[in-house]
């Protein structure tokens, strides 16, 4: 592990480029659906931040992630004025918050390879309709909590903010994503 010479915390934050930590991350995503995307509004004359709900399509090993959504959308034009965005996921046993720079796909084999019964209920007119496209997100870094049991996660989640924790690195961990 190394210092991130660019931190964006007080304190000294310690980044892996350990393939392990790279792996869990991928594993502690690839468990959990349903995503907030966060944006720069394109709309804001300053900048104002827009998160949205949305269900991930597919899990990448490295940490990108694809998600199905309207190219007439306001996420379509928010990414296209500015492409760098947030993920987090969060689920009983961790938390992840994925930072990257996201792009549009509009590959219909793609889409028509990924479209399901599920993104059928959302998006209208099937995988034909150019208004159905895909957002792929390149994960930069990735920081995560926990991954392992409810109470560990709690448990050295408390310590950490308390400051009590055994460990010096207790707290997230951050990853440079491949």
């Amino acid at each position: 592990m190394s210092d991130h010479p660019t931190s964006r915390r007080d304190d000294a934050v310690s980044v892996s480029t350990d393939p392990a930590e790279v792996d869990k991350v991928y594993k502690i995503m690839s468990g959990m659906d349903i995503a907030m995307l966060t944006t720069v509004d394109a709309a804001s004359p300053a900048g104002r931040l827009t998160s949205r709900p949305l269900s991930t399509q597919v899990h990448e090993e490295d940490g990108d992630v694809l998600f199905f959504v309207r190219a007439s959308s306001a996420v379509v034009r928010d990414i296209t004025a500015n492409p760098n965005v947030n993920v987090a996921y969060a689920s009983t046993k961790a938390w992840v918050s994925l930072s990257g720079t996201a792009t549009v796909v509009d590959d219909r084999e793609l889409i028509t390879e990924l479209w399901s019964k599920g993104v059928d209920a959302f998006m209208d007119g099937g995988p034909e309709n150019p208004d159905n496209v895909l957002i792929k997100v390149h994960g930069d870094t990735a920081e995560y909590w926990g991954g392992t049991t409810l109470v560990g996660t709690v448990v050295s989640t408390v310590k950490a903010v308390r400051g009590r924790s055994e460990s010096p690195d207790a707290g997230p961990t951050v990853v440079d994503l491949p």
